[in-house]
């Protein structure tokens, strides 16, 4: 099940981006700045748009029946 995989991994990733913003705010480095917090939050946006993508194909397909 992709779905299952993707929350799996997407709850994996949100967990390094969340320890990566408590380094950035400890230090008091702005966020957007931070180059490592910029790249782990784009993998956690790639991997909320495939589960958004997967939950549009899967209303789509109730739709036909």
């Amino acid at each position: 099940m992709a779905k299952a995989r993707y929350d799996k991994e997407l709850e994996r990733e949100m967990e390094k981006l969340n320890k990566l913003l408590d380094e950035a705010f400890n230090k008091g480095t702005p966020f957007t700045e931070d180059e490592a917090v910029m790249e782990q939050n784009r993998i956690v946006d790639t991997l909320v748009v495939k589960i958004q993508k997967g939950k549009g194909k899967q209303n789509k397909n109730q739709m036909e029946r």
